[in-house]
């Protein structure tokens, strides 16, 4: 419009000065030039989707029948927030100004939000979860091949004792742990060398307290592990320093998948 006025007042002072007369009325020059503007705008439909609202709290999906996952470990899937997807008629200028802006009745579409989920069948990743029922072991127990003078080596190639572990250095350290994690045999769908993060257990002695989370390392397997099942290496099978009082809902979380440096050693 701004345009439009400017361009009357210089013809209208161009003719003054000319001594010329305007051709046309003053309404003339308006539609004139109203025709010209229509020449140049453009129309064109857009689709804009917002999202909208917060994300739903995460929730724990069932095993579903005929997943590809393992159906006793859980992983995470990203939620979505909901949405709103609208069409509009948009007429710009050929400056691209935006002149009009208008809504195409009936095209609006909402979409409802997707909760973030822990889903069982999941795969053996960082951030996995499952929840094991939790057995201790020593290198004596029966099935365990150990060799003369109270050693054996687990299924990992690491020598442990009745008293002792061989340390990422090669030396006999006394204790159970390994690089300080806890040693654990679990199932072959979980790498050697993994690290996991297990909480609400029921262990006591040996450094660990019921319900306080402590780190461990894959480092065996067992004829008995198979699933969802966790051995706790102690040692000796007559060590009653620690103690497991078996808790059912202990949490396991997947931290690393495998890692190992050389034949017999895992990297920390």
């Amino acid at each position: 419009m701004r345009k439009r006025n400017r361009l009357i007042k210089m013809i209208l002072m161009f003719s003054m000065l000319c001594g010329c007369s305007t051709v046309g009325t003053h309404d003339e020059l308006i539609l004139r030039q109203n025709v010209l503007d229509m020449k140049t705008l453009t129309t064109q439909t857009i689709v804009e989707t917002k999202e909208i609202g917060t994300m739903p709290a995460m929730i724990y999906a069932d095993y579903e029948e005929g997943m590809d996952g393992i159906y006793w470990i859980a992983s995470y899937v990203e939620g979505k927030l909901a949405t709103v997807t609208q069409e509009y008629m948009v007429t710009t200028d050929s400056d691209g100004n935006e002149i009009a802006k208008t809504p195409v009745i009936g095209s609006r579409v909402e979409t409802e939000a997707i909760p973030p989920k822990m889903q069982f069948g999941g795969s053996v990743s960082v951030g996995s979860e499952f929840y094991p029922t939790m057995l201790t072991y020593g290198v004596d127990c029966v099935g365990c091949n150990m060799w003369g003078e109270g050693f054996g080596g687990t299924s990992a190639g690491i020598t442990v004792g009745l008293h002792s572990v061989r340390q990422p250095n090669g030396a006999m350290k006394d204790g159970i742990t390994y690089g300080g994690y806890y040693i654990v045999a679990a199932d072959p769908s979980i790498p050697l060398c993994s690290i996991l993060s297990i909480s609400n257990h029921g262990f006591s002695g040996e450094g660990l307290s019921p319900d306080v989370p402590f780190k461990a390392i894959v480092l065996d397997r067992g004829g008995g592990i198979r699933g969802n099942v966790l051995d706790l290496f102690k040692g000796s099978q007559s060590n009653y320093n620690i103690s497991n009082n078996r808790h059912a809902n202990t949490k396991v979380v997947i931290e690393r998948v495998g890692g190992r440096d050389g034949k017999n050693a895992c990297k920390l």
